[in-house]
């Protein structure tokens, strides 16, 4: 089957994730997961649940050896998300939704969302909603599309551009929510189009935006938070 959960919601949430990642985290995204709304997972590799596969190898059989010396110039590990997102939106069954909202596979749901909870805490009649943080690149664990919007297609096929032109490399940074920010900043400015920051009135301490913002309802466990499941900044995840 295509989708893990099929609930009839406005929204289609989607993550990516591999049969390593699987075993080490991501079943206790799928354990958490709110049964209401519908959810697609995209993999690189075969996993024991419901999943599609992500169908552009090209870039990682040609970039996987690369020597990196920092996650920032990792264009491989982190091209799987742009790459599930555009590929989602070339989906005929999107039509049947208004928005899509890509959650990493490495969070945990601790209580129940929905489609109300997502229009009245992620929505935005513009393009995206993602946690933009001050001098700091976005936290992209979590990013909203508003398929309502005209320009949201052309938006996130810019950003997988990067990749598949392999022009990624041609910038500062290689990880995706680098270059989510570039594209961005790109189309406010030149196209004059519209993001929502989610963090805007939110000066927080420290990185971890997400357990500030959205901690009650979830919680990513980013990087060595991973093993224990948990993150210390998030004061509701015990």
């Amino acid at each position: 089957p295509m989708l893990y959960t099929k609930k009839d919601s406005h929204t289609l949430v989607i993550t990516a994730l591999n049969n390593r990642l699987y075993r080490e985290y991501g079943h206790r995204f799928l354990d958490t997961f709110p049964q209401t709304l519908d959810l697609l997972i995209w993999s690189e590799t075969h996993l024991p649940v419901a999943h599609r596969s992500l169908p552009y190898r090209d870039f990682y059989l040609k970039h996987r050896d690369k020597l990196i010396t920092s996650y920032k110039h990792d264009a491989v590990r982190f091209h799987w998300k742009p790459q599930a997102v555009y590929y989602t939106l070339q989906q005929d069954y999107i039509s049947n939704y208004d928005s899509l909202l890509w959650i990493d596979a490495d969070t945990i749901f601790l209580k129940e969302i929905n489609d109300e909870w997502i229009q009245q805490h992620l929505h935005t009649e513009g393009i995206m909603s993602y946690m933009g943080r001050p001098n700091y690149y976005s936290e992209c664990g979590v990013l909203y599309f508003n398929l309502g919007n005209t320009h949201t297609e052309q938006y996130v096929k810019d950003v997988w551009d990067y990749y598949v032109n392999e022009t990624v490399y041609e910038l500062q940074e290689q990880h995706d929510s680098y270059v989510w920010d570039y594209v961005r900043h790109k189309h406010e400015q030149e196209y004059n189009r519209t993001f929502r920051n989610l963090g805007v009135d939110h000066k927080v301490p420290g990185g971890h935006i997400q357990a500030h913002l959205y901690g009650e309802w979830f919680d990513h466990c980013k990087g060595k938070r991973k093993i224990q499941g948990k993150s210390k900044e998030n004061p509701y995840n015990g």
